[in-house]
């Protein structure tokens, strides 16, 4: 997929074991996601095996963010989940020295567009009390949908 601003193109491609590395460094580059878990940053052997489980999973897409060559961030969403015809977003990742920078709604207007016609609702699941990414979800259209708390909340937003 690809997403052209006026200036600069984003792309992705889908991230298989061998790109562990570069979702290990985005993952450095994003430690208060993983405190805002209470989850301790995976180990790069632990990435590796994540990339594995997903590429197993044929519902399950992993994907890097590109901009000019380097990695920007990670997407990773389930299709047909948790109903058929529904797209689940389970991880937008943006590195915090990127963010505020339109990576992550460019992101998503770019799944938009990929999934129109192949999805009816996408779902973003919003983990812990993140104040932030539901303002976020909620500037592109997405509303409250189900409530799984303590551990996830998940918004939608209708195709």
């Amino acid at each position: 997929m690809t997403y052209t601003s006026s200036t600069l193109q984003l792309h992705t491609r889908p991230a298989t074991p061998a790109d562990a590395p570069h979702l290990y460094t985005l993952y450095c580059g994003a430690p208060r996601y993983f405190d805002l878990l209470s989850a301790p940053l995976p180990t790069p052997l632990e990435v590796e095996r994540e990339l594995e489980a997903a590429a197993q999973d044929p519902k399950r897409r992993a994907e890097l963010l590109f901009e000019e060559g380097r990695a920007v961030g990670y997407l990773d969403y389930k299709l047909d989940y948790p109903e058929p015809g529904d797209a689940t977003v389970n991880l937008l990742l943006i590195p915090e020295a990127l963010q505020s920078r339109g990576y992550g709604r460019r992101s998503i207007g770019l799944l938009e567009a990929h999934l129109q016609g192949r999805a009816t609702r996408i779902l973003a699941s919003i983990y812990g009390s993140n104040a932030r990414a539901k303002r976020f979800w909620r500037s592109l259209g997405y509303s409250f949908a189900i409530d799984a708390r303590p551990i996830v909340e998940w918004y939608a937003k209708e195709m």
